[in-house]
């Protein structure tokens, strides 16, 4: 388990202020966020490495604030892998048993189990020099379990490969961390990433969380402007809400949202200024006028067709900008082509209100 309370930190001109997380034992928690929002420097108090100006750091309820990295027990894997060229595979791994009081038999043993769960068998006796960038995240990752920490720490781990060697990396690292057990934080500025491995997330901004929760959570409810976009939630409209009807004033109302060359019923738990957060899936195109319960319906044109595989994002031009998301078989069927009139139709529940 590992637990932040109140965490401030000054590195320069840069401030990491007000970090409160709790990642539960055995959990898999990934901090996200823009470049210099202060990921990595969270992950070096945590380890220690960086000097806290308040706040304390726990892990499994025992308060390390004033431990040395060395003592608090966990692994971490810097995004440039910091190995030793001169030393084998082998060598590499079982480094991290060395003047731990582990036998040599026993660390063999561990280095072996751990090479053969990542694919190194055949690269145990290779100097790591020469190897794929894939192949060395393996030998990093390997090092920092070889002595079987109770936490693992990793920032940005795949930021230097492929994507098809990232996809195969996630894939071993999810069931190498369900087979260990070990309390994980990884740090990322991919959401897809932590929609792939996390239980939780929580984004950073300028220093501070800016949301956290399961990324089921954060995707689909983000709380601010900044977090949508961020996450990729969808399109996100500046504008003002107003309401439209009577009722319990301590109830969400119908309303009116006005954003810019667009407007909208939504409901509403308070008029003034907000920003209309509309996933593309929840945007249903048709070619012409039908009935159905969504009280928004609005004409658009389509302007480009971006094929993702089996989905499609139609981006369109309703007076502003618009995506909606269809699968491609529906593209197809509708046969989407640029300048073509439509009809969407949106949901008032199906707009998130921040």
């Amino acid at each position: 388990m590992i637990r932040l309370v109140d965490l401030q930190v000054k590195v320069g001109s840069f401030y990491l202020r007000d970090i409160s997380l709790e990642v539960p034992s055995g959990g898999y928690a990934l901090i996200i966020g823009p470049t210099g929002s202060g990921k990595t420097t969270l992950l070096e108090a945590i380890a220690g490495h960086a000097k806290l100006l308040g706040g304390k750091v726990f892990m499994h309820n025992d308060d390390v604030t004033g431990l040395p990295p060395e003592r608090r027990g966990l692994g971490f894997v810097y995004q440039q892998y910091h190995l030793f060229p001169h030393l084998t595979v082998r060598n590499n791994i079982g480094y991290g048993l060395t003047g731990r009081g582990r036998q040599n038999g026993a660390g063999a043993t561990r280095a072996e189990e751990l090479a053969a769960l990542l694919g190194l068998t055949p690269l145990l006796d290779r100097p790591v020099r020469g190897l794929s960038g894939g192949e060395q995240q393996r030998v990093a990752l390997a090092r920092a379990l070889a002595p079987k920490p109770s936490i693992l720490l990793l920032d940005e781990p795949f930021a230097a490969v492929d994507p098809a060697t990232r996809q195969v990396l996630r894939r071993e690292l999810r069931q190498l961390h369900e087979r260990e057990g070990i309390t994980t934080l990884q740090v990322t500025h991919d959401f897809d990433e932590a929609l792939r491995l996390g239980d939780l997330v929580a984004v950073l901004s300028e220093g501070r969380i800016a949301q956290s929760g399961t990324p089921e959570q954060v995707f689909r409810y983000p709380n601010s402007a900044f977090v949508a976009r961020f996450v990729g939630s969808g399109n996100v409209i500046a504008g003002i809400v107003q309401r439209n009807d009577s009722g319990d004033p301590e109830a969400p109302f119908r309303a009116r949202f006005q954003g810019e060359n667009l407007s909208l019923d939504v409901v509403a738990e308070r008029e003034g200024p907000a920003h209309a957060v509309i996933r593309p899936e929840d945007i249903v195109l048709s070619l012409s006028p039908h009935p159905d319960s969504a009280r928004n319906h609005k004409e658009a044109v389509v302007v480009r067709l971006e094929r993702l595989g089996p989905v499609t994002l139609v981006h369109l031009d309703v007076g502003r900008p618009l995506i909606a998301s269809v699968t491609t078989a529906s593209a197809d069927e509708m046969a989407l082509h640029p300048g073509l009139r439509v009809i969407i139709a949106l949901k008032a529940t199906a707009i998130l209100l921040v």
